[in-house]
């Protein structure tokens, strides 16, 4: 058992405890399971990362070198302490270092060796079995029959087409007469290699298929190996990361757009009496998220004073999120005066759940006033360090 799989669960069972509050002894609540905090900004996450994975996406990186940067010094001595086989390096078995066994076992594996392919140029760099050049896999898997019978094992691409690939050529020489069921391989494999022509003037390089730009990437890989859901475009989850709002704001809201409170969660987990769940703003009726923030008779008041104040009249839809994305766009599709209500959405709901807070466990009930004065306080303040042309004090605002 190497270093990396001993310690990866030790590292990853202190970042659960981190991010849920508590120690390794006493661990608090956790609000949102950890599938989808290590998940990407863009997919709804939080983008914290698996240390397992993250490390062998670090480790591919080498995995790619060893194909690219054959000159190197540090290649030759890899080289002479572990040889090569087919102009590959060894593993070197359990005699070799944590750090090479765990790089050329995941050159091995499919989830680096499946996403890597070769362009050829002339041929001389690129093995004719053993690399994928043509067709989409390796011909020493494709026509694996063939590979154990042939004379030619490690040949390069250039050799095998000056000994002649075509019917009858010299390339096809086998250990023993071939059946008739393998010489219709042979007539397929020949088939497939009509129309490549070896270009002399350029060089055989390495190809990255999980990037668009053919060159390997850590981020790629950590993707894959996360198996990250692609970015829903229709829902941007990456507009909920203002940058001119505190992160703590930010955070809060991701869990509001999840519906990951504490009262709903702990009414659900039993841990509040189920007659704690009524509205603390005394309207009679159940706690829940979309109530609380947009339909309760009195932050409901508070959005009514809000629109009131940017001049806009809207009506609520159902959930939070979509409230978001509403009240962002209410003042057309401008990049920047999106942004300012954005800023202004999260200062509400932040201070309606201080609000809710204060009234809950201090007792001291605030007016509509006295709370939207506020939200535009917090507002302002956050905006004032981004945009120059606001307002020169808060009463202009």
């Amino acid at each position: 058992m190497t270093t990396l799989q001993v310690l990866s669960p030790l590292l990853n069972l202190y970042l659960i405890v981190f991010f849920g509050g508590g120690s390794v002894d006493h661990r608090k609540i956790s609000w949102v399971d950890w599938n989808t905090v290590c998940r990407r900004k863009e997919v709804g996450g939080l983008g914290v990362r698996r240390i397992r994975e993250f490390n062998l996406a670090l480790l591919g990186k080498w995995c790619w070198r060893v194909l690219e940067d054959r000159e190197s010094l540090w290649f030759r001595v890899l080289s002479a302490r572990y040889g090569e086989d087919e102009g590959r390096l060894r593993g070197g078995g359990w005699e070799a270092s944590d750090w090479w066994r765990v790089i050329s076992s995941l050159g091995r594996e499919l989830s680096f060796s499946d996403h890597v392919c070769r362009y050829v140029g002339n041929g001389r760099n690129t093995l004719f079995w053993s690399d994928v050049w043509c067709g989409g896999v390796s011909f020493r898997v494709r026509f694996s029959r063939l590979f154990d019978l042939s004379v030619f094992k490690g040949e390069s691409v250039f050799e095998m087409s000056q000994l002649g690939w075509g019917e009858g050529g010299e390339a096809w020489r086998w250990r023993r007469r071939l059946f008739v069921w393998e010489e219709e391989m042979v007539g397929e494999l020949i088939l497939l290699l009509v129309h490549v022509t070896l270009q002399v003037t350029k060089e055989d390089k390495w190809l990255w298929t999980l990037e668009n730009s053919n060159a390997f990437s850590v981020r790629s890989l950590y993707n894959f190996l996360t198996l990250q859901p692609p970015a829903d475009l229709s829902n941007d989850a990456s507009s909920i990361w203002h940058k001119d709002v505190p992160l703590k704001v930010v955070l809060f809201a991701w869990r509001l757009f999840r519906d990951r409170l504490p009262k709903d969660n702990l009414l659900r987990r039993g841990v509040i009496h189920f007659d704690s769940r009524l509205c603390v703003a005394g309207c009679g009726t159940v706690e829940t998220s979309y109530h609380l923030f947009l339909y309760c008779n009195f932050f409901g008041s508070v959005w009514h004073s809000i629109y009131s104040w940017i001049g806009f009249s809207v009506v609520n839809p159902f959930y939070v999120s979509a409230h978001f994305h509403q009240f962002g766009f209410c003042g057309g599709l401008g990049r920047r005066r999106c942004s300012i209500l954005q800023v202004i959405w999260f200062a509400t709901v932040w201070k309606i759940w201080k609000e809710r807070n204060n009234r809950l466990f201090k007792g001291k009930d605030c007016p509509v006033f006295l709370v939207v004065d506020r939200i535009k306080s917090i507002s302002y303040m956050w905006l004032k360090a981004k945009y120059v042309t606001l307002p020169l004090n808060l009463h202009g605002w």
